[in-house]
């Protein structure tokens, strides 16, 4: 992905895990970007070290979210930082494993930000109102944010796997 030909591409992309049960796709992760190679980058250094959340990658591919850690992100005390350090020989594994988990579908749309992350939002917010029992592994803390006036139009999706809670058509 950082080497692909979209690494430098605007859009909305999805962090999915395949299920063992059926090889379907649950949705952990709606984002956009302006670059999508520099946003993974990001996202992975906040996972290596430990400000996101670490989900157990083999409960995640049986559509069970347990977080073996809450990312520090989550907690603001004084004490989180020491509890991070406490706890990475014991999570280093699992992220590895975590990271191994994740596959990623990108939607390059070379539209405005505002737009950009409009979609992203619909995206999320039709997961968790329509599809509840496909958000197991999109965790409620997730930013889902939208333009406060809805457009009349239609986002068409494709797919060339199938992505749980995704559908083809979201009004946006």
């Amino acid at each position: 992905m950082f080497c692909s030909g979209f690494c430098r591409s605007a859009g909305v992309y999805l962090w999915t895990i395949r299920q063992v049960s059926d090889s379907t796709h649950l949705i952990h992760y709606v984002g956009e970007t302006v670059q999508l190679g520099n946003r993974q980058r990001e996202h992975l250094v906040q996972i290596l070290g430990l400000n996101y959340g670490i989900f157990d990658p083999a409960k995640a591919r049986r559509g069970v979210c347990e977080l073996l850690w809450k990312g520090l992100w989550r907690d603001h005390t004084a004490d989180g930082p020491g509890r991070m350090l406490s706890a990475y020989p014991r999570l280093s594994e699992h992220v590895v494993r975590y990271v191994e988990a994740v596959s990623i579908f990108f939607a390059e749309l070379n539209v405005e930000t505002n737009l950009r992350k409009h979609i992203e939002g619909c995206i999320g917010w039709n997961l968790r109102e329509n599809h509840p029992e496909c958000k197991q592994l999109y965790p409620d803390d997730n930013h889902v944010g939208t333009m406060r006036d809805k457009g009349s139009g239609r986002l068409v999706i494709t797919a060339a796997e199938v992505i749980r809670g995704l559908d083809a058509s979201i009004p946006y």
